[in-house]
């Protein structure tokens, strides 16, 4: 008999349609049965059904269900059956009554209506408190408020696995710190390296605690990756990718990068281009065919890691406002070639994904947009300032580029040291930004991760500012469970007394954070716990044709077991 094994997870929602995520134990027809909330089966005149054979992937058994012809704005109950050859039957239907099976539908474009999301990222399940685990009870507990009190969609940005600290028959694995050196790697130090042991990670991760899974059994759930889906750090400079190759760490790459397709990439949103279509038709072909498609997912992931195609792993989400998941790190350019180019401006992303983000933005000139990042680009001042010194490359293109060169690796050396990997530093795509922001009137919000503690940051173009222009905002939720080491964390804090800079284009500044139990203002504006970030965008009238928001974002942290508001913010 076919067992669930992972899931079910509830992916993409729109307001006609869901993506429901499975893996079994063995292969089966996997069949998605929808009724509209507090309905039985026989009470719905035309039940929702869809039903798609298990794939095979390195000896796992995977399902995507997709089913359109939804109601916007609607509740939906579901489970999902699985049938093997032999007739036996397997159904997800949860055996207790406070395990929940249930979504909503998002609602269309024109309703108005506020936007609710909950985000974060860096989640060690070793760690406690863990507060997405928390999270689920939190959900149950507010279960009756639901349409009210509950977020219609949860963005996980980053670090959802530690795979450079995995745990299995090897024992407890380093870090791979030691690849910026050139003695070789041996193979203890060099953590999760197959899709077997990248699979093992996501099982632990999201069925190791009934709360984990009860959140992503009803909250719509997108994802992008960070560093530590693969290992610490890759793709911090130019030159990692090419280093990491020659100490042989292809392996780990290449599987790394299929594992995060199968477990968080399948189930985003689709995008029109032929990088998301050839692994889309990879994907239906050998459902079809019934064979092993993990050859096949390494073949494409190999000429990946090599720069001979580009996956699109970038996103949008057509929520109101709109929404777009930016792929901030396997997209950074690589240098694999003799070619020396250590004196020019660094790139957080290719050119081709900012002219798709420009184009994007430019399509959304009357409202305010969200953009996702799984590295911070506003930072507190000092740090912020510090990280861009790092990436101005000084005597770029001038009769003085040899310099420039000697000083930009001195430059790479104490960013690698300094674990600098943020937007700032990233020379070319941080102007880029820059220029964009001043071409408009309404706001940009930022979502991020990755540094293990939150702030909210904003940004204006020059020195004197005009309330015509648009303003920057960050937000940054980290962790969900992990922790910040006490030297960093005074370091953060001594740092923080400094609220505002100038550089690159921007005049930035740390927002106010107000403790929720305390009711005054939180120390040095930085929240050191883990939290879940909830945020809301309740839309206020302005011009015809234009969409404004009030927005607030809270905190949730865990106290005394249960998940409860720590601070808040207002924009």
């Amino acid at each position: 008999m076919s067992q669930l094994s992972v899931g079910p997870l509830v992916r993409t929602v729109t307001p006609d349609s869901v993506t429901i995520w499975t893996e079994w134990t063995h292969p089966c027809e996997a069949t998605l049965h929808l009724t509209p909330a507090g309905q039985s089966s026989e009470q719905t005149a035309n039940p929702h059904t869809v039903t798609s054979r298990t794939l095979n992937i390195g000896n796992h058994h995977y399902a995507l269900l997709r089913l359109g012809n939804l109601q916007p704005s609607t509740w939906y109950d579901y489970h999902v059956t699985c049938k093997t050859d032999g007739g036996e039957l397997t159904t997800t239907a949860p055996v207790s009554s406070a395990m929940k099976q249930c979504f909503r539908a998002l609602d269309p474009p024109e309703a108005g209506n506020m936007l609710r999301l909950a985000y974060g990222s860096c989640r060690k399940p070793s760690v406690e408190p863990d507060a997405l685990n928390a999270f689920g009870e939190w959900l149950i507990q507010h279960f009756e408020e639901r349409e009210t009190v509950w977020p219609h969609l949860l963005l996980l940005i980053g670090d959802q696995i530690y795979a450079d600290d995995f745990t299995g028959r090897r024992g407890r694995h380093k870090g791979t710190t030691s690849l910026m050196q050139d003695a070789p790697l041996e193979p203890s130090q060099r953590g999760a390296q197959t899709f077997a042991e990248f699979a093992m990670l996501y099982q632990q991760a999201w069925t190791s605690d009934d709360g984990i899974r009860q959140v992503l059994a009803v909250i719509p759930t997108f994802m992008i990756f960070d560093d530590h889906e693969i290992t610490n750090g890759w793709n911090t400079t130019p030159d990692w990718r090419a280093r990491a190759l020659k100490h042989g760490l292809e392996q780990m790459l290449v599987d790394g990068l299929a594992a995060y397709w199968v477990y968080q990439g399948w189930g985003n949103p689709t995008s029109q281009n032929e990088a998301s279509d050839a692994l889309t038709r990879l994907m239906q072909e050998a459902a079809l065919s019934g064979e092993d498609a993990l050859e096949l997912l390494r073949a494409y992931m190999r000429k990946a890691v090599y720069e001979e195609i580009a996956p699109h792993w970038q996103y949008d989400i057509p929520t109101v406002p709109p929404i777009f998941v930016m792929d901030v790190r396997a997209d950074r350019p690589a240098i694999l070639h003799d070619k020396d180019d250590t004196g020019a401006p660094a790139r957080i992303m290719s050119r081709q994904q900012m002219s798709e983000l420009q184009a994007w933005i430019k399509s959304h000139d009357t409202s305010t947009v969200l953009l996702v990042s799984s590295v911070p680009v506003l930072l507190p001042p000092l740090i912020g300032f510090a990280e861009y010194v790092m990436g101005v490359r000084p005597f770029h293109n001038t009769p003085l580029q040899w310099l420039g060169h000697q000083v930009a690796r001195i430059q790479q050396r104490v960013t690698r040291r300094m674990s600098f990997d943020h937007w700032p530093v990233f020379a070319a795509t941080w102007r880029e930004l820059a220029k964009l922001l001043s071409h408009r009137e309404h706001d940009i919000i930022v979502l991020s991760g990755d540094v293990h503690f939150s702030y909210a940051a904003a940004a204006q173009r020059g020195i004197f500012h005009s309330r015509k222009r648009a303003t920057l905002y960050q937000l940054v939720a980290s962790p969900f469970s992990n922790t910040l080491e006490s030297r960093d964390a005074r370091l953060i804090l001594t740092q923080a007394r400094l609220k505002r800079a100038i550089y690159g284009g921007f005049q930035t500044r740390v927002r106010t954070l107000t403790s929720a139990r305390a009711k005054a203002r939180v120390a040095h504006d930085i929240l050191i716990q883990n939290t879940v970030a909830l945020v809301t965008f309740e839309p206020h009238p302005g011009n015809p044709g234009e969409e404004r928001y009030s927005i607030k974002q809270t905190y949730l942290g865990v106290i005394d077991g249960q998940l409860e508001e720590v601070a808040r913010q207002h924009m």
